[in-house]
């Protein structure tokens, strides 16, 4: 009996140490990867193996090449094997849910194993993972170097003025690894079209270094964010400077400014200073709360004393607090930011003719803040700042943002009174470029592509204007962009519903606006029969709002009576194929 009950305990035992050879980390955490839709939901280590459990999503279709591998510590660790799908075959589609789940199996790790790279190539399309590690496992700090610690002389902001002098943002990182293919997207109000918000991308090269030179013009905050991250930082720069960003790649993503961990250069004691108002906001230190909520007011009088308590709070809060000069003026800035009022919370208050007086009478300082920053609060604003009768630069550029955009769609606008000789001139250069570059854009279509042909319709009439080119047929509308890749799959898989039903009086009308890219849409609408129209973002922007839809793509089907039967976000086939049937019907 006892050695029955000995070899019992001897096996349970075994079982243990087996099972205790298996290390899970569930949902690990990761340094840094450019691929979002490449994601390990699970490890497991033993002395066998090593297994990757992975969920690809949002792209069409993937595969994975054969020569992947892990490396830790300098050492490589190849591939054995794979479950559900085939290594190196034809391309795999993701399952209806949109995903399609997998594991990989390699060499085996050492069990000890603090954190790992996947690679499966140095191609910029090929999938990189970095620093995958569990998630109860802290990465090593690494330390800035002192210099990017040193704060600048606390100095106001430079005074608003044209420049044409490029400013410069460079790069530098620690712990970059080859294969990272980091892009980094800097964010920025371009003079050439303001409505525009200009991105641009810098990819930091093998030693992890960049540099991009930006044409803003104007003292303005530049955006950064590492993309695929939630890695962001804001720049201060004024024509003609320069500053540099320590990146280190593999810092955790929960902070406010995370990855971007150090900054040198010009008034980089703005920068740092700007990472801290949001980590205190985020903490609850922020201005008072007005003694109503907004949820309660309900008159415009009691919306304007909401905003007086607002702004007094608010200027309390800035005298009190510790930031640098610049920051406390940007601040200031921010807080009588004319389109800060126009609260889309009481959007019929905020709209009335007697609010829009308030502001125009209290909002109107950053108009004669001969240190003002430009940014994308002011573009926003510059239409009701182009109201007030007012002379100077800032409102010069007031006027420049507001009407330039609708000169470059090609409204009839007359040319506004810009007295700064540097911004006329520049508002002369940019109109004619654009009325160039759209004669040329014209030419050579085919009759089923129009190219901003219909620039003198109103937002709230486009869409109607459209639909009685088309009386007595049922018409499709599909709102799509060059940059959205589920609506190209969407076109893919309307193509065989096209041809089934290639005998009905349907017509497919596909509207884009300038979101897109104006090469990439005339080569591919090449491809899509049907009726193409590309309007500007404002017209889009109304048919959107007729719709009460707000997202790519967008759907909506309109009988032959020119009764609207159906809209809808996001592409099912079956959704309309049953919409067009009961459309038809009509």
């Amino acid at each position: 009996m006892k050695t029955i009950i000995t070899i019992l305990f001897a096996l349970v035992a075994m079982a243990g140490l087996a099972k205790q050879k298996t290390i899970v980390w569930e949902n690990p955490a990761i340094g840094y990867s450019d691929k979002p839709y490449f994601e390990i939901h699970k490890v497991e280590l033993t002395k066998e193996k090593t297994a990757l459990h992975v969920r690809v999503f949002l792209v069409p279709e993937f595969r994975i090449k054969s020569a992947c591998y892990l490396q830790s510590d300098g050492k490589r660790y190849d591939i054995i094997g794979s479950d559900s799908i085939q290594l190196d075959g034809n391309n795999i589609p993701l399952d209806d849910t949109g995903k399609k789940d997998f594991v990989l199996y390699f060499k085996p790790l050492p069990l000890d194993t603090k954190e790992f790279d996947f690679i499966e190539g140095m191609n910029y399309n090929d999938f990189q993972v970095f620093a995958i590690h569990d998630k109860n496992y802290s990465m090593p700090v690494t330390p800035v170097p002192a210099e990017y610690l040193i704060d600048d002389a606390d100095e106001e902001m430079a005074e608003m003025k044209y420049d044409a002098t490029p400013a410069t943002i460079h790069f530098k990182s620690l712990n970059y690894r080859k294969g990272m293919n980091t892009i980094i997207e800097l964010g920025y109000v371009n003079l050439k079209n303001p409505a525009k918000y200009e991105r641009m991308e810098v990819r930091l090269n093998d030693e992890g270094e960049a540099s991009a030179s930006l044409p803003i013009g104007v003292p303005q905050i530049v955006q950064l964010e590492i993309y695929a991250s939630s890695s962001y930082a804001y720049a201060y720069l004024a024509p003609g400077k320069e500053v540099t960003f320590l990146i280190d790649m593999l810092h955790d993503d929960t902070g406010a400014n995370s990855k971007f961990v150090g900054i040198k250069g010009y008034f980089a004691k703005f920068n740092k200073d700007r990472y801290q108002v949001l980590i205190d906001n985020s903490a609850g230190d922020y201005a008072q709360l007005p003694s109503i909520a907004l949820k309660d007011i309900h008159d415009v009088q009691a919306l304007m004393r909401y905003y007086d308590e607002e702004r007094e709070n608010y200027k309390k809060w800035i005298n009190k607090s510790t930031y640098c000069k610049a920051v406390k003026q940007w601040l200031t800035q921010y807080s009588y930011n004319l389109g800060y009022g126009l609260n889309d919370e009481l959007d019929s208050l905020a709209h009335t003719n007697e609010f829009k007086d308030y502001l125009l009478r209290n909002y109107t300082r950053n108009l004669y803040d001969k240190n003002l920053l430009l940014t994308w609060d002011f573009v926003r604003a510059s239409k009701y700042y182009s109201m007030i009768d007012a002379r100077g630069f800032n409102a010069d550029l007031a006027r420049y943002c507001y009407y330039l955009p609708q000169a470059l769609d090609s409204k009839p606008v007359k040319k506004p009174l810009i007295e700064d000789k540097d911004l006329s001139d520049l508002y002369d250069k940019y109109v004619a470029e654009t009325q160039k570059t759209t004669a040329a854009n014209k030419e050579g279509l085919p009759d089923n592509a129009h190219y901003l042909d219909m620039t003198d319709i109103a937002p709230d009439s486009i869409l109607q204007t459209i639909l009685d080119r088309y009386k007595g047929k049922t018409v499709l509308i599909d709102i799509w962009a060059t940059w959205c890749i589920p609506c190209m799959q969407g076109h893919e898989k309307m193509k065989p519903l096209k041809e089934e039903l290639r005998d009905k009086n349907i017509v497919y009308i596909y509207l884009t606006s300038t979101t897109s890219k104006y090469d990439k849409w005339k080569d591919y609408i090449t491809d899509i029969s049907g009726e193409h129209y590309f309007l500007t973002q404002e017209q889009l922007d109304g048919i959107f709002q007729q719709l009460n839809k707000n997202s790519y793509p967008t759907y909506a089907i309109f009988a032959p009576n020119g009764e609207r039967t159906t809209s809808l976000s996001g592409f099912n086939l079956e959704a309309i194929r049953k919409a067009l049937e009961k459309a038809l019907n009509k």
